[in-house]
């Protein structure tokens, strides 16, 4: 498996109203193996990456009763001390939503909303294999993303100083830009996991959140693959630098974004 620094995203996922319709999605779609790992931990079903040692990518559970599916993947950052950051971040003008607790001798976690309303989560590892067991290849998450109508350095100040972050402007940024890209790293990791954006178009009349990336090859294939598989659209294919991106929504509606390189469309 990867090393997970601290601060870091450790893991992804996302409650379904459909899980048998979501899994073979997923499995159709990225070519994943899924794992239920039964009714003691509420049909929670992991997703990886198949081979002769599977590697987690992440994972969806049944909506449970009075809470609504997931919009979009939930995102966690790997922290040394759940209860410890949570205490922190609750100074720090978050609320929470879920925990601190445990899942047996695997993890505790916690699901917070930060200042802006976006929600995250903290996950401390228990287990040294909890996690991610891939990131940055084809068919797993290669990025977060976070969007914000504002300066995103005034986004990202709560998750520096619960999470001890990096945050920083790229030197490919305008510097009349009143409101820059924050580029993001875990503290002294010199690779980016993600970054913020000040909010666009149709962004604006979103609330602040974050966002997963998935790499694929060819994003325009990805799409007509999940309309095929009974998903849909959610976001048309579109051009960054460097990449092409779109949303795709599963059968039950949750999305989630994926990205090619422009040279591989």
């Amino acid at each position: 498996m990867p090393s997970i620094p601290l601060g870091a995203p450790i893991w992804s996922d996302s409650l379904t109203a459909d899980l048998a319709g979501d899994t073979a999605f997923y499995e159709g779609l990225f070519g994943w193996s899924s794992e239920n790992a039964g009714p003691e931990y509420g049909d929670y079903t992991t997703f990886s990456l198949p081979g002769a040692e599977p590697r987690p990518v992440m994972g969806i559970m049944p909506c449970p009763p009075g809470m609504s599916p997931s919009r979009t993947w939930n995102l966690q950052f790997r922290v040394a001390d759940c209860d410890e950051a949570v205490d922190k971040a609750r100074s720090l003008g978050a609320a929470v939503d879920a925990g601190p607790e445990s899942v047996g001798s695997m993890l505790r976690f916690a699901m917070l909303r930060d200042p802006n309303d976006a929600s995250f989560g903290v996950v401390e590892a228990l287990d040294p294999t909890t996690g991610f067991g891939v990131w940055g290849e084809v068919n797993s998450i290669a990025w977060a993303e976070y969007h914000y109508d504002g300066a995103p350095a005034d986004a990202m100040r709560f998750y520096v100083d619960l999470l001890a972050w990096d945050a920083v402007t790229p030197p490919w940024e305008d510097p009349a830009n009143p409101t820059p890209y924050t580029a993001l790293s875990a503290r002294g990791d010199a690779k980016e996991f993600g970054g913020c954006h000040a909010a666009d178009g149709f962004e604006k009349s979103m609330p602040p959140q974050w966002s997963v990336m998935v790499a694929v090859v060819d994003a325009d294939a990805l799409c007509a693959k999940a309309a095929e598989l009974g998903g849909s659209v959610a976001a048309e294919p579109m051009d960054v630098p460097g990449l092409r991106v779109a949303g795709i929504a599963t059968p039950s509606g949750t999305v989630v974004g994926v990205h090619s390189p422009r040279s591989w469309v």
